[in-house]
């Protein structure tokens, strides 16, 4: 039933409390307000659903965003059903009552069908969205108009970014119907998924790794060879043949001509096992800015377009165009990166710069300069030293086979300077002598940090030193406590 105006007096400035500007409001639907909280006083019953959809300030008009915090106000902190008599009394105790008395009375005339109530709602919440979408293109029009080309970039890309929150807002919305998020059960229901690899033992798909060193130690070396290897179907470190992968690095420091120069040898070593559409290289020597949409949908659009299997990218101090140890530069640059790994199902190996050395300290710190977050983010966080031992700065979420220390030369750059076997065997050797007594599986992964499994390949049954081991395990040692 339509309400008169008569009957329902508008809303005019003279309701604004004095000194404030009235709002632009581009966008309203006071019928849809007035039969939604009309349904309510219908049928108080359906008032709790109801407030999980609309906010307060989702109303045009303010006189029914007041009732609507009275209606909230009865329902979770007093426990009670919003009924006429509780409504205004409670708005007499917060001195509301006049503002709303002269439309209080008409709202169940206005709402012509209790059932509809959700349908009520989802009209004034979208009309709400809407208006703060147009809102906001206003207030980007003012910036724009009055803003130097030095901000311009900078109004554009907030403006962008609120618009892209709405967006989502509103996607929520229209989509919450059909979210079925699964239970546990049926989370288990099936058989554990075999790790999806891009290069076996070593990464797998949507792995985060950051390699951090101090300059020219040879990571952007080490992340080239990963490059080709892996592009070529050779593990990196082993040279054991693998399946290929389509591979992208984007470098942001290195120019054109250096590149050439560092490539070429990996190129020639690589020879007919590389097919070069399994590569692909980007150069952006004056680096790329994340935390702008331009730059983010750049690297978005051309990762969907290449599909890359593995992306390199780095360092991580030209991705953004702030301070890098400031989260408003870095956070921006994470979730960037996280949105294409997800998006493409790729595994991510980021370059990055260690600290200084703090004065007076014995070593150079191993973690990633910048960002703290920067420590918690990756599934594994990796140093190389000058000399080549690798140091895991962050403990693996996975069990992965990174060697323990690479040496300079071989057939690629960074070789192992002993097989990963045998790192872990003299490992697991050492653990024994320092022990002084026999050591079960158990005790092998307290004293050595190895996971079971790897333990168990190394000297389980049937593995290469299992008989080795049983023997030397069992046998008494100098300096063995007595039996």
């Amino acid at each position: 039933m339509h309400v008169t105006d008569e009957q329902y007096p508008p809303y005019t400035d003279a309701d604004t409390p004095a000194g404030t500007v009235t709002p632009l409001r581009p966008l309203t639907n006071l019928a849809a307000e007035q039969a939604l909280i009309g349904a309510i006083l219908l049928q108080p019953q359906t008032a709790a659903p109801l407030l999980e959809q609309v906010d307060p300030d989702d109303f045009d008009d303010p006189r029914h965003e007041t009732i609507w915090q009275a209606i909230d106000h009865i329902v979770h902190t007093d426990g009670l059903l919003p009924d006429h008599i509780l409504i205004a009394e409670h708005l007499r105790e917060t001195g509301d009552l006049p503002r709303v008395a002269a439309i209080l009375p008409h709202l169940t005339t206005a709402c012509p069908s209790p059932a509809q109530a959700a349908e009520y709602a989802r009209l004034v919440r979208h009309a709400a969205i809407a208006r703060r979408a147009t809102s906001r293109l206003n207030r980007a029009q003012q910036q724009l108009t009055n803003t130097t080309p030095e901000l311009l970039p900078l109004h554009i890309s907030e403006a962008l970014q609120e618009l892209d929150d709405i967006t989502r807002v509103l996607a929520g919305h229209n989509a919450g119907a059909g979210i079925t998020t699964p239970t546990i059960d049926e989370l288990l229901d099936g058989d554990d998924d075999e790790p999806d690899w891009v290069v076996p033992g070593l990464l797998e798909h949507q792995d985060r790794v950051i390699v951090t060193a101090a300059e020219g130690a040879g990571k952007s070396t080490l992340l080239r060879q990963i490059a080709v290897t892996a592009a070529s179907g050779i593990h990196p470190f082993t040279g054991e043949p693998i399946t290929p992968v389509r591979v992208l690095h984007v470098d942001v420091e290195n120019s054109w001509r250096q590149s050439r120069r560092r490539y070429r040898p990996l190129r020639l070593q690589a020879g007919d096992r590389l097919d070069p559409e399994n590569l692909r290289i980007e150069l952006k020597t004056s680096g790329l800015d994340l935390t702008t949409v331009d730059d983010r949908d750049w690297l978005a659009r051309l990762c969907t377009h290449l599909k890359p299997d593995l992306l390199l990218i780095g360092p991580i101090y030209k991705l953004a165009g702030g301070d890098p140890t400031e989260e408003q530069s870095a956070k921006p640059v994470a979730l960037a990166i996280d949105a294409i790994r997800e998006k493409v199902d790729c595994a991510v190996i980021l370059e990055a710069h260690s600290a200084k050395k703090p004065s007076g300290a014995k070593d150079r710190p191993a973690e990633p300069y910048g960002w703290s977050g920067w420590m918690r983010w990756p599934e594994l966080g990796i140093w190389l030293g000058d000399d080549g031992t690798i140091k895991h700065w962050r403990g693996a979420r996975e069990e992965r086979e990174w060697p323990m220390h690479l040496q300079r030369g071989g057939e690629w750059p960074w070789m192992p300077s002993v097989t990963d076997l045998e790192e872990r065997w003299h490992q697991i050797r050492r653990a024994r002598t320092n022990a002084r007594r026999p050591l079960t599986m158990r005790d092998l992964e307290q004293a050595t940090g190895m996971s079971r499994s790897t333990v168990a390949r190394v000297v389980g049954k049937g593995s290469i030193y299992g008989d080795i081991w049983a023997s030397f395990n069992a046998n008494q040692h100098p300096g063995d406590e007595p039996r």
